[in-house]
């Protein structure tokens, strides 16, 4: 392409560009023919039923229709509304009032059909709030120590739910089994536990011992006062005491606003729904509470076992969690069966004794409320879809309506998009749409009004000469909308029905209409960029093909594309909009061979990942695994091993080159990793059979592998070297005491002698003024004088 080839290309761009921008919604209204097309063409778009009205397109904006004289009584219009009615703000629970976990409480919607509204609602998970906690604990012969550790627990139960919240309370049940057979032996009806040679409680279906209540020292009682029994099989008939639980409310004592939560504690696994045909129970289970005065489960040989739908039904109508306190060997089956209702249970294992019961309960519960999900009861002609980043878990809103690890009071944001797709059969028009929170008895609710199809309450005028000559004088004007007479059809009553084959305006327009894949056709007439003139459009300028479905082609260049139907199809080896792209993927096969981890797709050589995916190559998934991580860890586990001397691995060289094994792949050891980098984690044993963490960092350039690691030396305690270094240690510092004690008493001496010294040098002798020495002392002079004066011996 030459130079002025180029200006003349980028000036053709910017005239369509300002002819797309003066395209406005008036332009797009305009080739509706009826009312209701009119309305559901745009949210802009305004329909006109005044006879009075002369411009020959009825479906503009309102501005438009009013500026042609088109009186405000007579335009019907799209009218979307949103109201906030209550929206008290969120607050922790209080004991004089009820916690707000949930904001806004309830607000209008006027939905118009096509349009979307978007609702923000806003959750936090309230301080203190109350927690009502049923333990259901399987009481079999295999769970009598489990009894007596829960027993002796009590009063640390007491504190480790005051570490939770300061408002709970605490119910008590035991369950079995169905007392009859197969599932217990008719010989040992009253004692089940005589095969164990020993004297147990008759077995029974689900025995409900205490009420919530916040009297500890009752709940220790009403677990020592429980009594063992026994069954046949290791089935046991945990989910028979378990809807026992949920659906009676009074007898339980469940509150309103609590979150109520049932720890539901065996080492058994459970029957489920058919397996009380074994004994001859045909009755499905009613879901209706039948616990007599006593407590006892009257209806456990008139009802089958309920199946896990109808548990999970209850589970979520009540707003109750269930955690699923289990032995290790059975812990696989139940986390398969809490997968089918994750958002209100958990599993967790279970020691042999239950001596870990009160770590599990806390571990549970912080689990459970850190989760948040919302759902609806919307009807299937109004869509809602949830939008979160989950309080900044995420960079961009993610459609998905829970959220996981949330921090206790982090407010998180949830955008709800609300969208009417069609009018009910029913003609109903008015709906209340309750979201709330799944686990919770915290809600919005929403009060829907939907806009009505475009009533019509004219008298019909057929002799009206001013509608006739609307219409050509071939029918007359009702409502904006050309009736016409027999033998005529169209929009304006233009065309008549020989010719065209067709006997009214709604077939002649479906001529009018693209056919689609699925056998249907679209809803637009000539795609609204055109007029339908009796089954046949007449496109606008810069659109063609026979239902006006095509744009003209204005960026395709002839050397890398086909102009198809307005869009550039590439030739061979090119892709994008452009077609300026390679279609190469190679550099977006990642080092596991798989373009773009099978996450995303490769567009210019760049991999265009899935939400919520990153990385270069989509490797990266932020809540589970990084597959590059899992794709290195064996080499760097081998390379670890080599450099702490527990041997070299045998087939080190292949799983540490490229998948065509032709290049290695090349790494270094070093002592601290960039923090700002993405870190891998490989956990292993080292030689000395201790568990070390070690972390590496990867990177990818032109197919070249590069691993950074940092190899932990995990090395058991030298208690020989540990104790010498200890005695050599105390034994530096005692003679350093020592030198310390003596250079101190040597310089306090010092200091002593030093003020003696000094004072007896300043010391002046007191003599008495009467003493005289007897003692007479005579000095020899040194020269005699000749002077006779000084002395008298010379001559």
């Amino acid at each position: 392409m030459t130079s002025l080839d180029g200006k003349v290309f980028s000036w053709i761009c910017l005239l369509f560009l300002i002819l797309e921008i003066t395209h406005t919604e008036d332009d797009k209204c305009m080739h509706s023919d009826s009312c209701e097309r009119c309305l559901s063409t745009h949210l802009e778009c305004a329909w006109c039923t005044g006879k009075e009205y002369t411009v020959g397109y009825r479906c503009l904006s309102r501005s438009q229709l009013l500026a042609n004289n088109c009186t405000e009584t007579d335009i019907y219009e799209n009218q979307p509304v949103l109201d906030v009615l209550q929206d008290k703000p969120l607050k922790d629970y209080e004991t004089t009032d009820q916690a707000i976990q949930v904001r806004p409480q309830r607000a209008y919607l006027k939905l118009v059909k096509g349009n979307t509204q978007r609702i923000k609602l806003s959750y936090r998970t309230a301080s203190n709030n109350p927690l009502d906690l049923y333990v259901l604990m399987d009481l079999t012969w295999t769970m009598r120590d489990d009894k007596d550790t829960l027993e002796e627990l009590g009063a640390q139960l007491s504190q480790t739910l005051k570490n939770l919240t300061g408002n709970y309370r605490l119910g008590f049940g035991s369950f079995a089994d169905k007392p009859t057979f197969p599932m217990i032996l008719p010989q040992y009806k009253e004692n089940p536990c005589a095969a164990e040679r020993a004297q147990c409680e008759p077995t029974y279906g689900f025995r409900h011992q205490l009420s919530l209540t916040d009297n500890i020292p009752a709940f220790t009682g009403a677990v020592a006062n429980s009594k063992i029994t026994g069954n046949l099989d290791n089935l046991e008939g945990g989910l028979d005491a378990l809807m026992q639980v949920i659906v009676c409310t009074k007898e339980i004592g469940w509150k309103e606003q609590a979150r109520k939560v049932v720890i539901l504690v065996t080492d058994g696994f459970m029957h489920l729904a058919g397996d009380g045909l074994l004994a001859g129970i045909i009755e499905r289970n009613d879901k209706q509470c039948h616990l007599n005065e006593a407590g006892e489960y009257t209806g456990s040989l008139d009802y089958d076992y309920p199946s896990l739908e109808e548990i999970y039904r209850e589970l979520l109508r009540r707003k109750i969690n269930v955690i699923f306190a289990v032995t290790q060997n059975v812990v696989s089956s139940y986390r398969e069966l809490s997968a089918l209702m994750k958002e209100i249970s958990y599993v967790d294992i279970l020691s042999a004794d239950s001596s870990n019961i009160l770590e599990l309960i806390k571990k549970s519960y912080e689990s459970l409320i850190k989760r948040t999900q919302f759902a609806d009861n919307s009807p299937d002609y109004i869509d809602m879809v949830y939008y979160t980043d989950c309080g900044g878990q995420f960079p961009t809103l993610q459609k998905r309506n829970y959220c996981n690890n949330v921090n206790l009071g982090k407010e998180i944001d949830f955008y709800v998009d609300v969208t009417l797709k069609k009018y009910p059969e029913d003609k109903v028009y008015t709906h209340k749409i309750r979201v709330e929170e799944t686990s919770l008895s915290e809600y919005m609710d929403l009060d829907v009004e939907l806009q009505r199809p475009c009533p019509c309450q004219e008298t019909p005028e057929p002799e009206n000469e001013f509608g006739r000559f609307q219409c050509q004088d071939q029918g007359y004007m009702y409502c904006g909308m050309c009736i016409c007479d027999s033998g005529w059809t169209g929009t304006f009553c233009t065309c008549p029905i020989d010719s065209t084959n067709v006997t009214s305006n709604e077939a002649l327009l479906q001529k009018c209409r693209q056919p689609l894949a699925d056998r249907t056709t679209s809803e637009l007439v000539c795609s609204n960029h055109g007029d339908c003139d009796c089954g046949s459009c007449q496109c606008d300028i810069g659109y063609t093909g026979p239902y006006c479905e095509c744009r003209e082609c204005l960026d395709c260049d002839e050397k890398l594309a086909d102009c198809f139907c307005g869009q550039c199809v590439c030739k061979y080896g090119w892709s994008e909009n452009g077609c300026n792209c390679d279609v190469d993927t190679d550099a977006c096969v990642g080092p596991t061979g798989e373009i773009c981890s099978k996450r995303g797709t490769c567009e210019c050589e760049e991999c265009q990942c899935e939400e919520p995916y990153l990385g270069k190559f989509c490797e990266i998934d932020p809540e589970k695994d990084n597959k590059l991580c899992l794709f290195y860890e064996p080499c760097v586990t081998c390379l670890i091993e080599q450099k702490q001397g527990m041997g070299a691995c045998e087939n080190l060289t292949q799983i540490c080159s490229s998948l065509d094994r032709q290049e290695t792949y090349s790494y270094s050891f070093v002592h601290e990793l960039d923090p700002e980098q993405d870190q891998c984690l490989v956990r292993m044993v080292n030689k000395h059979g201790m568990q070390c963490d070690s972390f590496f960092v990867y990177k990818v350039v032109d197919h070249s592998n590069f691993l950074t690691i940092q190899a932990v030396d995990c090395e058991p305690v030298d208690y020989v070297a540990l104790v010498g270094y200890i005695s050599a240690f105390t034994l530096l510092i005692g003679l350093l005491i020592i030198f310390l004690i003596l250079w101190c008493i040597r310089a306090k001496d010092a200091r002593e002698y030093a003020k003696f010294d000094e004072e007896q040098r300043n010391n002046v002798r007191q003599e008495n003024p009467l003493y005289r020495d007897p003692v007479g002392r005579y000095v020899v002079p040194k020269a005699l004088s000749v002077k006779y004066d000084e002395n008298p011996f010379a001559s």
